[in-house]
């Protein structure tokens, strides 16, 4: 119970302090159709919804604008065998002659105990082609496995939509332990039962190559808890490959014609 309330006390007083003072937008806000526009960027059509433990008023999750993108505060938290899942899904649209090559995914994640994990994982899909563009997952496991910033160069996008997955789980383990080594990690993943487990898909996360299971975190015993208070989401802005070609002919152009008139 100690853990549980130091746990909740820590998520809310830095949610608090990231989201500060000023008036912010909130997922409420953006989920009831409002849009976002950050420098050429603007991020729409937002869907949210949310199952388990997270509390389920998007209103009390803040949405600040950073760089090319946005962070959402908010006390995402599970303990004792609890398991919250936030699914976000969004339209980004970049201004006139500019486009997106580069995402970079961010977190703050904590796990503590057996079978505990935090996770964030997104998809990138062409619009309106549906083809999948990149992902990226950031994730922090109780046994110490830890990625909190993830990038992803890709081929420039005018448009695009991001499927994303926050999810926090906290095991329910009562015996008492420590780490164990790498190796035994390592065995420990290659373990063939593992697979016959019927819980196994549920847990795992495909991302074009990119698996995160939160069954890997099992090494630690003891219960636990998991949580997030930020996520950060921005992308790299560039000139849009055919206003590239524009310019550079008028340029040639411009070239040709200075030379002419002084012949």
């Amino acid at each position: 119970m100690r853990i549980q309330k130091a746990g909740v006390g820590l998520a809310a007083a830095l949610a608090i302090g990231l989201a500060g003072g000023a008036q912010a937008t909130t997922l409420a806000d953006l989920s009831g159709g409002q849009s976002l526009t950050v420098g050429s960027l603007t991020f729409s059509d937002f869907t949210i919804t949310v199952t388990g433990a997270l509390d389920p008023n998007l209103a009390d999750y803040k949405v600040l604008t950073v760089s090319n993108g946005f962070r959402i505060v908010g006390g995402f938290s599970a303990f004792n065998g609890q398991q919250g899942d936030m699914l976000v899904s969004y339209d980004v649209s970049a201004a006139p002659g500019t486009a997106v090559d580069d995402l970079r995914l961010a977190f703050n994640g904590t796990a503590v105990g057996a079978h505990s994990g935090a996770t964030v994982s997104e998809d990138l899909f062409g619009i309106p082609s549906g083809d999948p563009i990149a992902s990226a997952t950031v994730f922090r496991t109780g046994s110490g496995l830890s990625q909190k910033v993830d990038s992803v160069t890709f081929a420039p996008q005018t448009s695009f939509t991001v499927e994303k997955d926050i999810l926090v789980k906290a095991g329910s383990g009562t015996s008492t332990g420590g780490d164990q080594d790498a190796d035994d990690n390592d065995d420990h993943k290659g373990d063939k039962d593992r697979d016959k487990d019927k819980d196994h898909d549920k847990d795992r996360h495909h991302h074009f190559g990119k698996d995160f299971d939160l069954k890997d975190c099992d090494n630690l015993k003891g219960g636990g808890f998991a949580t997030i208070s930020f996520v950060d989401q921005q992308f790299s802005v560039v000139p849009e490959p055919g206003s590239l070609v524009l310019l550079s002919g008028g340029l040639v152009g411009l070239l040709a014609f200075g030379r002419k008139r002084k012949s």
